[in-house]
């Protein structure tokens, strides 16, 4: 009996080492289904505001160039025209200086961070080219090389909080020391479902060994941080965010 219980002992604890040790495999390959959440910014009133004089502004000075130079026979230019002139200049030079502009829509998921600039051009940092994450000022900022993806909290809260919480789990090196609590926990659901296009790995270089990926089969991805490895260079644990590639 002694000798069964310190058998089940020893099992027990075996297993237990295993378990803190190891994980579930991030390994993935390009066909994998990969997916993100588009969030639409929230209307602050300053942006509005800015919005609004902006147009104003805008039709003073329209109003202002045709009362003073295009005005139809010999009438001359109109008496108001510069007061027009002068309020529009005046009302964009304030909305230049001093006003907010209407944030862009923001994507979290899979494949990184991403801000619409137009409905098919996004301004796209992956988790793995994130150097390093700021939270101050009101804005939640992602830093890679020669690109910053930054989000402004008081009309994107609820993606903030979902790119705070995928950070914290994909590249925790990079936000760690940083409090997150103010941001809340994301709301499961929110956001609009979107499913990503396979990536190109084909042409890209492995983390690993540096070795060209001629072929798309031929390539691997970390499933935590997209980090790119030959199907024949694979490491134990992902160079970038240490997610467990290998048993």
């Amino acid at each position: 009996m002694a000798a069964e219980k310190t058998t089940k002992r020893k099992q027990k604890k075996s297993g237990e080492s295993a378990g803190a040790g190891g994980g579930e495999l991030a390994l993935r390959t390009q066909d994998d289904v990969r997916s993100e959440r588009r969030f639409e910014p929230t209307a602050s009133v300053m942006a509005v505001i800015s919005t609004v004089a902006m147009s104003i502004g805008s039709v003073l000075v329209g109003a202002g160039t045709y009362a003073q130079w295009l005005r139809s026979g010999d009438v001359g230019p109109h008496p108001a025209a510069p007061f027009l002139l002068a309020g529009g200049a005046a009302l964009l030079i304030a909305v230049a200086l001093f006003g907010q502009r209407l944030a862009k829509p923001v994507r979290v998921g899979d494949a990184g961070v991403a801000l619409e600039k137009d409905p098919g051009e996004l301004d796209r940092l992956e988790w793995r080219d994130v150097t390093r994450v700021l939270l101050s000022g009101g804005v939640l900022s992602l830093q890679g090389s020669g690109t910053t993806v930054s989000v402004p909290v008081a009309v994107h809260r609820a993606a903030a909080a979902l790119i705070f919480s995928e950070a914290s789990r994909r590249i925790p090196a990079k936000v760690e020391g940083l409090d997150g609590s103010a941001l809340g926990s994301p709301s499961p659901g929110t956001g609009e479902k979107l499913m990503l296009e396979p990536p190109q790995v084909a042409g890209q270089h492995c983390k690993q060994s540096d070795k060209l990926i001629a072929f798309e089969k031929d390539g691997r991805l970390c499933g935590r941080c997209g980090e790119v490895y030959h199907k024949d260079s694979v490491p134990p644990r992902c160079l970038t965010c240490d997610a467990l590639l290998k048993p």
